[in-house]
């Protein structure tokens, strides 16, 4: 089960939750130290390939957020 959390501003413009913040923590990607979401997406897409099926689900999930909500921060400007 996701639980929504408030989003959070980290840097100048990555706005996670705190779900997305847990998982990108257990996969060595500290958020709070990127420049940008682009930043974090990069990390994300270095993960070693060696996961499970759950885990790989649960990174994607939370690269697809960053992807759509960079988006939407781009085209709402």
């Amino acid at each position: 089960m996701i639980i929504m959390d408030e989003l959070k501003k980290y840097g100048k413009n990555i706005l996670i939750n705190d779900y997305e913040k847990s998982i990108l923590l257990k996969y060595n990607i500290d958020a709070t130290k990127c420049a940008s979401i682009d930043e974090v997406l990069l990390l994300v897409d270095r993960v070693d390939d060696n996961l499970s099926d759950e885990e790989y689900d649960e990174l994607d999930y939370v690269a697809s957020t960053l992807a759509e909500r960079k988006y939407y921060m781009e085209t709402n400007k």
